[in-house]
């Protein structure tokens, strides 16, 4: 009989993440600290503003109380038991803070038996600035795809030009647009497909967690699959040009299909069942899918742990990502965000204008749009992991069968998604239409880069819609031969009443990883609104760009 291996061993020849930090949601007041450490027990969260005289061993004081009441710099202080049951992470509001400040932060414990009281924030710098109160200018970074065992050898692909770029051009914050670790695509390479591996040992897994009568120890297996998604966080976050720009800038994150499979949502019941068929041996087929959703409601826990935490707060249910929300909004001076979730309730076999987004978030988006507050912004971005336009429409819908089938199924042009992405763009030129203000979709996915303006001439003509995606920073990217398949200018597919919307192209590459950075100034009642493409040659250090202006 094969034996199951401890799940604490899988992938274990891997470096991994042992403690690290990311700044996530942060305002003009506050910020929310996302932190893995080494081992379980009692930490604490130091926030100064000013950088504190210390080195790993010690603080020079009895205790931590000690050294904060003896040091006025220090703004915020917190203790938390971090527990094995969120992998050793956790997440801290900080609160209290100033507009647009500088502040520096520790992890440290004065509580287990350990050389060291200082974890984070000794011998590297972390730190993170506050917003600005009421900003009128923005500066932000956009990234997609990261993927550094796509290639032989490893590599961190633009990472290190990305941090450069931030902190020279000041940006106020990141936008990671899906698929910030790969689950499942790299088995031919150095690192485990995860539903490979479950293909291969499901007879195992079954032998030790099916009950006498047949039943299976949902929740055993649950955790025994969420060790394995977390895994591949702490492999794919342990490279260091990617931690120093978490650390440094705050992130805002969205999941898309391979932090869960291929393709999910875009594979039908049976199609997800036959993942995990084996024909040529004593396979048990019974439990194929009720394994295919507890490896979902897995790979939702390990997201919610390493991604969602430090997101701005929405309603999610432990151990239901069914009924949990994972779309968000938030806001930075003049401008508005929306984080679109493409993944957590996407199904292909869903009612017609219901399958990408779900209903419920539809709705949620609908009243963002258009309420008050966002009606009073500069400009709207909207985050769509997958685009709305980048590959040729037509391309799209005569090649969804083989292995192709999921991927094209994903994109909003495909024909079986066409009734609720007209919807979705009818609310966006409906908005712009009737503001004046430009939106800005941004997505990631497609491992190539491109800029489109869409319009709709006769019944919005007044209307400012584009679509930018940047992808990929580390992932192998597509040949530059894929540009042949991208969308042109030209007619959209016809849609429920689409019939005078179009596409601009302007602008398009493929064949290098790439990153993009948006910027935006409001002033004496104008707006230039502006992103640049960034890409960066293999084995080069040298960054080329381009900057499409999307208003001036």
């Amino acid at each position: 009989m094969q034996v199951l291996q401890l799940p604490d061993n899988y992938e274990s020849t891997k470096e991994k993440l042992k403690s690290g930090a990311i700044v996530g949601h942060t305002t003009d007041r506050s910020a929310r600290i996302w932190c893995r450490v080494f081992k379980e027990g009692d930490w604490s969260l130091i926030v100064s503003d000013e950088k504190l005289d210390a080195d790993p061993y010690h603080l020079g004081h009895g205790s931590l109380a000690d050294l904060k009441a003896a040091t006025p710099s220090i703004v915020f202080l917190q203790e938390k038991y971090v527990s094995k049951d969120t992998d050793q992470t956790t997440v801290f509001d900080v609160t209290g803070l100033r507009a647009d400040t500088r502040y520096y932060y520790y992890l440290a414990t004065d509580k287990l038996d350990l050389e060291r009281w200082i974890e984070c924030g000794s011998q590297h710098q972390y730190w993170f600035r506050t917003q600005p109160e009421a900003s009128t200018s923005l500066c932000f970074g956009f990234y997609s795809c990261h993927d550094p065992f796509s290639v032989k050898p490893a590599s961190e692909g633009a990472w290190d030009q990305f941090r450069d770029v931030l902190e020279d051009r000041k940006a106020h914050f990141v936008i990671g647009g899906g698929d910030q670790v790969y689950c499942d695509t790299n088995h031919k390479s150095r690192i485990e497909d995860v539903w490979v591996w479950l293909k291969n040992n499901k007879n195992a897994l079954l032998a030790k967690y099916r009950n006498d009568d047949g039943s299976l120890q949902e929740d055993a297996i649950t955790d025994y699959f969420t060790s394995l998604y977390r895994t591949y966080y702490r492999v794919y976050w342990q490279f260091s040009s990617l931690q120093e720009v978490f650390r440094r800038f705050p992130q805002y994150m969205i999941w898309d299909d391979h932090e869960i499979m291929d393709g999910w949502g875009s594979l039908t019941k049976a199609e997800r069942e036959k993942k995990l068929s084996n024909f040529f041996q004593d396979d048990d087929e019974s439990a194929n899918y009720q394994l295919v959703m507890l490896m979902f409601k897995a790979a939702s826990t390990a997201y919610y742990e390493y991604q969602h935490s430090h997101n701005p707060h929405t309603n999610v249910i432990a151990g239901d990502p069914d009924n949990s929300q994972w779309d968000y909004s938030f806001a930075q001076g003049d401008y508005g965000f929306f984080m679109l979730d493409v993944r957590g309730h996407h199904d292909c076999e869903a009612p017609d204008g219901k399958r990408l987004l779900g209903a419920e978030q539809f709705e949620r988006f609908k009243n963002w749009i258009t309420s008050e507050p966002v009606r009073q912004k500069q400009a709207l971005f909207v985050c769509s992991p997958v685009p709305v336009v980048h590959w040729n429409e037509s391309v799209v819908n005569w090649a969804d069968f083989g292995g192709q089938k999921d991927d094209f199924m994903d994109e909003w042009g495909h024909e079986t998604n066409h009734k609720e992405r007209d919807a979705m763009l009818d609310l966006m030129f409906r908005f712009s239409h009737e503001t004046g203000i430009p939106v800005v979709i941004l997505s990631g996915d497609v491992h190539c880069a491109s800029a489109f303006r869409i319009t709709d001439g006769d019944t919005y003509p007044k209307a400012d819609l584009f679509n930018v995606t940047s992808s990929a920073i580390s992932r192998k990217p597509a040949p530059k031969f894929a540009t042949m398949a991208f969308q042109k200018s030209g007619p959209m597919t016809k849609g429920d009443d689409t019939d005078n919307r179009a596409f601009e192209q302007l602008y398009r590459f493929a064949g290098e990883n790439n990153f993009a950075l948006v910027n935006a100034n409001h002033r004496d009642g104008t707006l230039d609104l502006s992103v640049t493409l960034y890409w960066v040659a293999s084995g080069s250090e040298e960054v080329s760009q381009k900057t499409i202006w999307l208003k001036r």
